[in-house]
């Protein structure tokens, strides 16, 4: 019988990954004044947006609450890539505590990969790190491809290219961004389109939602998919001789 969703984890494996983002949305709005603090408010930004906008204080609150929850279920989502490769025959999900510090192995030692969601979440600081653990990682197994993969690029492509860091460029550690992790991991291309089909099926499976995405929302949602992954090159204008 075949799978409800991708053919490359199980049902039951989906359905838990897709699990663990739902919880993070159960946990929304509960954020109450002390956790509000605790992650770091500056109230100089605090009055700029309460005068700017005309909003009361008990307005702004929500507003900052939602940001942070939003942050949180972002985050998730990047655990739900990282849980749902690591399921794929072959490879492991490091977890947190491993002693390479990454997020992904393939089972032989032949591949690793560092794995966030979105490009624009990694700083400075923390891409220096990224690289520091790469480095460790191809001079430990020194036949090894080590990858900076994040799912989301800002240029909207999915790609497989060098990473010269600090004008230094070691051809075993790359960039992997978009549907090439699914490529590499599950050895089709096609397999995080297939994900983001089979989400609102298991959304309502696993959530117990009966939501429904209407026709019209999909085909938007297509192009954006397309547009997010799969952004098509600009057209040079030829100058006039």
């Amino acid at each position: 019988m075949p799978n409800k969703y991708v053919d490359f984890v199980s049902d039951a494996h989906f359905e838990k990954c897709v699990r663990h983002v739902c919880k993070e949305f159960e946990n929304t709005g509960q954020i109450d004044d002390k956790k509000l603090q605790s992650n770091g408010i500056d109230p100089i930004k605090m009055t700029f947006d309460m005068i700017k906008h005309g909003i009361s204080f008990d307005v702004w609150k929500k507003k900052e609450a939602e940001r942070q929850d939003d942050k949180s279920v972002n985050n998730t989502i990047g655990e739900f890539h990282q849980m749902l490769l690591g399921g794929v025959s072959g490879w492991t999900d490091l977890g947190i505590g491993d002693e390479s510090k990454l997020d992904l192995q393939k089972n032989d030692g032949s591949v690793f990969l560092e794995l966030k969601n979105k490009e624009n979440t990694v700083n400075d600081d923390s891409l220096r790190q990224v690289r520091g653990k790469l480095e460790t990682a191809a001079n430990t197994h020194t036949t090894a491809m080590c990858y900076w993969a994040y799912v989301v690029a800002k240029n909207g492509k999915s790609e497989d290219r060098d990473w010269e860091y600090k004008k230094v460029n070691n051809p075993r550690i790359r960039r992997l961004t978009g549907a090439k992790i699914y490529e590499l991991i599950t050895c089709d291309e096609k397999n995080l389109k297939r994900v983001w089909e089979k989400l609102p099926l298991a959304i309502k499976n696993v959530c117990g939602t009966n939501f429904t995405i209407s026709s019209g929302d999909n085909m938007i949602f297509n192009d954006w998919f397309n547009n997010a992954f799969y952004k098509p090159k600009k057209s040079r204008k030829k100058k006039n001789q």
